[in-house]
């Protein structure tokens, strides 16, 4: 006997599929950038050689952030384990906390003037907005918190944006320690593409994303 009842359409999983694209993104930066952590023969381990020991917690809670940061954005895992996303979330701040002032304090030791202005640029952005993120969520703003914590990921990603535009050729001539252009166009994409965003569903109507109406406050 046949039911009438009509199919129930599963969600396009847009979410899942930019996570992966991201990780994809992850991995090719891995290999491409990062080898010379274990290859000592790469020129570039030459290059970061006087500031490894900073670069070390500067890159391990880069890394940390960029992994908490997806996990950030499951609803599944607020709605379900909302403890779990609190703790994280805190995890996250702290990673923020560690990478963004030693990525300034790295760069004004070992970068010309350009880049060292492109990467505080790049390390302030991260801390207003994750800083921003955090005073929303303890102040139960459970929206602007997502706001927030969308331009706060999107500064995080500017690591893998500029290091995958850097390995276009036609790119590369653009991105230097005196001209680091392709750097300070990422600056500019990381707030101008989540504002786009934030905006959407009250700039064409369409229907708000779900709150984040009990979580417990952090």
């Amino acid at each position: 006997m046949s039911s009438n009842a009509p199919k129930t359409l599963r969600p396009f999983p847009a979410k899942q599929i930019l996570f992966a694209f991201i990780a994809a993104l992850a991995l090719f930066v891995v290999y491409n950038n990062e080898r010379f952590i274990v290859d000592h023969g790469d020129p570039q381990w030459t290059y970061y050689l006087p500031v490894r020991w900073l670069l070390l917690p500067h890159g391990l809670a880069g890394l940390l952030v960029l992994c908490l940061g997806a996990t950030q954005f499951s609803t599944r895992l607020r709605r379900r384990h909302a403890r779990v996303h609190r703790i994280l979330g805190r995890c996250y701040v702290i990673g923020v906390a560690i990478a963004a002032p030693l990525g300034i304090y790295i760069t004004a030791l070992h970068n010309a003037l350009p880049t060292r202005i492109a990467v505080t640029t790049q390390a302030l952005l991260w801390m207003l907005t994750t800083g921003m993120a955090f005073y929303c969520i303890r102040r139960r703003n459970f929206e602007q918190h997502r706001h927030w914590m969308i331009r706060s990921y999107a500064v995080t990603l500017i690591f893998l944006t500029d290091r995958v535009l850097v390995a276009i050729p036609w790119f590369s001539d653009l991105d230097g320690d005196t001209s680091p252009s392709i750097l300070f166009m990422c600056n500019i994409i990381a707030w101008v593409v989540p504002t786009f965003i934030v905006a959407w569903p009250s700039v064409f109507g369409t229907a708000r994303p779900a709150s984040l109406e009990g979580l417990p406050p952090s």
